[in-house]
């Protein structure tokens, strides 16, 4: 299982790291959180959340 920091999180998918923070603190993408500080987010969260993307933009959603 490949685990991915949100700054990691971020250079893949071309945003900045607050707006990715934004989308895993709503939801949008689920994480995990690693002590205090750390919050991880899978390679399978990060597949969920773009198949659920492109699905939004082929039907207009």
């Amino acid at each position: 299982m490949e685990i991915y920091t949100v700054p990691q999180l971020a250079k893949i998918l071309k945003k900045r790291q607050q707006d990715v923070y934004k989308m895993v603190y709503s939801g949008e993408i689920s994480s995990f959180k690693t002590g205090i500080r750390g919050l991880r987010v899978t390679k399978n969260a990060i597949e969920d959340y773009i198949s659920r993307k492109n699905t939004m933009k082929y039907f207009n959603l």
